[in-house]
């Protein structure tokens, strides 16, 4: 009975194995598994568990190490380890301030450079952060690194550098302007050699080897600089090799295949109906044989051609004429423009270039299809360059000059001219520069822009000026009469007077009050023409004066009112014993008062200007001394007062004044 009893049991307990195995559908291996789970789940907790607890020391730790520099740390030879960011910011500023202002030297090498030299680094750009170093070094160690310097002990660190790019940049051009050398790139050029006995000049083609450069690229430069900085250096910097863009071989065959062509007989110019031989000499000194995009090419000097062309045939260009002013009588008449016709030096050039190059042979078809070099001798250049002439505009054209209505006389002036012939040929030669000047409406007159400086290279004889008070000879002398008769042509056509300066003593050949003197030096005539159309000035020398008229359109009617002379004052007389006196007559100084009264044609309101002018006298100057101041001779009759002669009077010191041109 007991086995009876056993089996059921047993069975059951199969029963019940099988069923869970039936129900996790994986049998004995699904009882393992999930034994298996029960086992292992206790020890991914353990795990998990260390692996926050060694996490969060490591936070700690960080967040611990962190604010202080690690032990041992120096930056710019500062120690720095333990302090806080502060006290780290203050200690690297003495350092860095250091290290800024200390020269930084760079060495730069390489095709065939060898420079030694330096940059400042403040005034490159250069800087050391100080507070950003600090920062850096007081962050929490969160990389294991910076945790292992704290343990460790952190060494040498490098600070962290602001760079200003441009500054940089700047500085390092400016070496690179002591290393770089441009590539020679190479040429063909021509010498001509004089024939003798009568035969032609040689023409021979001369080779200028090309030859390499070199030169510092700026923008690597300024990476190393700034990835090396700061060091004591020196910076290690490598220059780059530059290349002519044509080799030697490649000049040498254009000597041959290009230039020696070129100059193998004469060249003919043709344009504009006319036609011009001009020998290889001749021509050659404007051709040269240059790389042009990498290959050796002919090219010309246009302006060089043109002016041989011109050389050889005046006729070739017709030069154009500017519309101009002819006076007949009183009355100013537009001579009309001309245009003209001219070469343009870059289509010359172009035109002497293509005809004085080999052409390219054309390659000749076979019977299979196959092109072929044409056979036959090697073609020759053309050595006729055909050149349109362009047409040469007018600077001033009738329709321009029209437009300006230069139509009647606004006012003329004339005085009368001295004796001295060298005063006089001073007067011609500065009244033929200001003759023919034309204004534009609002344009400025300057006497000495328009006559230039007289010197006796331009032609301009000694005579008389003023200087310091009395009469002396100079350069130019006379040319202040001419002034005088201008700003007199000024006044009474109406038009705005800038600048004038009267004589310092009175001339009675001028108008009282009513004159201007002129120094290249110091004192100019300058009036403005704000008539509103434009002004001619003629000016000339005849009949024994010299005279100066204004043409263009009267726009208002002037009258001269004068007053008195008044605050007069008397001259001295000077004796003088130097060599070179000149006797001078006296005249006594005074005060005048002139006023331009101005009214518009056609009526409007009146215009007053008033010019005060105080002469001063002209005093008598005798060449010799002072008869009362004479010594009297050993025999004569002594003083009864025994009082010493005075001694004589000296001539007046020089004003300091520029020598007017009277």
């Amino acid at each position: 009975m007991s086995n009876r009893g056993d089996r059921p049991a047993e069975q059951d307990r199969r029963t019940t194995q099988d069923r869970a195995a039936g129900a996790g559908g994986t049998g004995e291996r699904g009882a393992r598994t999930a034994v298996g789970r029960a086992v292992r789940r206790p020890r991914t907790w353990v795990v998990a568990g260390a692996v926050a607890a060694v996490g969060g020391g490591y936070v700690a730790a960080a967040l611990a190490l962190g604010g202080t520099v690690p032990r041992g740390t120096t930056v710019l030879g500062a120690d720095l380890g333990g302090l806080d960011r502060a006290a780290a910011a203050d200690a690297l500023a003495g350092p860095a301030g250091e290290v800024a202002g200390r020269p930084l030297p760079l060495r730069v090498t390489g095709a065939g450079a060898a420079l030694d030299t330096g940059l400042d680094p403040a005034a490159a750009g250069l800087a050391v952060d100080v507070d950003a170093t600090a920062e850096t070094l007081t962050a929490p160690a969160w990389d294991p690194r910076d945790l292992w310097r704290h343990l460790a002990g952190g060494g040498e660190q490098r600070p962290v550098v602001d760079v200003d790019r441009d500054a940089l940049t700047g500085a390092l051009r400016a070496v690179a302007e002591d290393v770089d050398a441009p590539a020679a790139e190479g040429a063909v050029v021509f010498a001509v050699t004089p024939g003798e006995g009568g035969a032609p000049a040689r023409v021979e083609p001369v080779v200028e080897a090309p030859a390499d450069g070199r030169s510092l690229d700026v923008a690597a430069a300024a990476d190393t600089v700034a990835a090396a900085w700061p060091t004591d250096g020196p910076v290690e910097l490598t220059a780059e090799v530059e290349r002519p863009s044509a080799d030697a071989a490649a000049i040498e065959a254009a000597a041959e295949d290009v230039a020696r062509p070129a100059v193998g007989g004469d060249l003919v110019v043709a344009g504009g109906g006319r036609d011009v031989v001009l020998a290889p000499a001749v021509f050659a000194p404007a051709l040269a044989v240059r790389p042009v995009d990498g290959t050796p090419q002919l090219v010309a000097d246009g302006e060089a051609l043109q002016a041989a062309v011109l050389a050889a045939d005046p006729g070739f260009e017709v030069a154009a004429q500017d519309a101009r002013i002819e006076v007949d009588g009183e009355v100013p008449r537009v001579v009309p423009s001309v245009e003209g016709s001219d070469l343009a030096p870059e289509d010359l050039a172009g035109a002497v270039t293509a005809a004085l190059t080999v052409p390219t042979a054309t390659p000749a078809a076979t019977a299979t299809g196959t092109a072929t070099a044409e056979p036959g001798p090697a073609p020759e250049p053309s050595r006729r360059a055909e050149v349109d002439l362009r047409p040469a505009v007018p600077a001033l054209t009738t329709e321009q000059l029209q437009q300006l209505n230069v139509v009647e006389r606004m006012s003329t002036f004339s005085t009368t001219l001295t004796a001295n012939r060298a005063r006089t040929e001073n007067i011609r030669l500065a009244a033929a520069a200001v003759d023919g000047t034309l204004l534009r409406p609002g344009e400025e007159f300057s006497m000495n822009d328009v006559v230039g400086e007289r010197t006796p290279e331009r032609g301009y004889n000694r005579a008389g000026v003023i200087s310091g008070g009395r009469l002396v000879d100079d350069y130019g002398g006379g040319v202040s009469q001419l002034s005088t008769t201008l700003f007199n042509a000024v006044f009474f056509a109406g038009l705005d007077e800038v600048e004038h300066r009267p004589h310092s003593f009175y001339i009675s050949r001028y108008p009282a009050g009513r004159e201007a003197t002129i120094d290249w030096r110091s004192i100019d005539n300058r009036f403005r023409n704000d008539s509103g159309n434009g002004v001619y000035v003629q000016a000339y020398v005849a009949d024994g004066e010299v005279t100066v008229s204004l043409y263009g359109t009267r726009f208002r009617e002037v009258r001269a009112e004068s007053s008195g002379r008044y605050a007069v004052t008397q001259p001295r007389t000077i004796y003088d014993t130097s060599s070179d006196c000149s006797p001078q007559s006296a005249n006594p100084g005074f005060t005048i008062d002139v006023t331009r009264i101005m009214t518009p044609v056609g009526g409007g309101p009146e215009e007053r200007e008033t010019w005060t002018t105080r002469y001063n006298p002209q005093n008598r100057i005798v060449c010799g001394p002072d008869p009362a101041t004479v010594r009297p001779s050993p025999t004569g009759t002594p003083s009864p007062t025994g009082t010493p002669a005075p001694p004589p009077e000296a001539p007046p010191a020089p004003e300091g004044e520029p020598a007017p041109e009277g």
